[in-house]
């Protein structure tokens, strides 16, 4: 019986050990948050200000009206390490003007795809 409870226990530690290594590993793994600015023009739906579809995005999202609110968020989103992206000719020329390394999508749908 020794020998099977000591073999049990050996097992056991052993996997206990795997499991923390595996768990480590993924918490080290940096993660770059998200950002998408979006010309509010851009992001509307028929009547609704704000496409259903944005709620759904794992990333945070800010619908300027002009170019001064568009260079504001980029900015903010710059200054907290975010990876930004620009959707529209507003959000596209402030972050141009503000000197972000923002990377720019095609309308709504491409901002959509990089939210996800």
């Amino acid at each position: 019986m020794t020998f099977i409870g000591t073999h049990i226990a050996a097992v056991l530690t052993a996997g206990a050990v795997a499991a923390g290594s595996v768990f480590a590993a993924q918490a080290d793994e940096p993660t770059t948050p998200t950002a998408l600015v979006i010309d509010a023009a851009l992001a509307r739906d028929g009547r609704d200000l704000v496409d259903s579809r944005l709620e759904g995005v794992e990333a945070e999202v800010r619908l300027p009206r002009d170019t001064r609110e568009a260079r504001t968020n980029v900015r903010y989103f710059d200054d907290l390490d975010y990876h930004v992206y620009v959707a529209g000719a507003q959000a596209t020329a402030a972050a141009d003007e503000a000197g972000v390394d923002a990377t720019p999508v095609a309308g709504l749908d491409g901002a959509l795809a990089a939210g996800r």
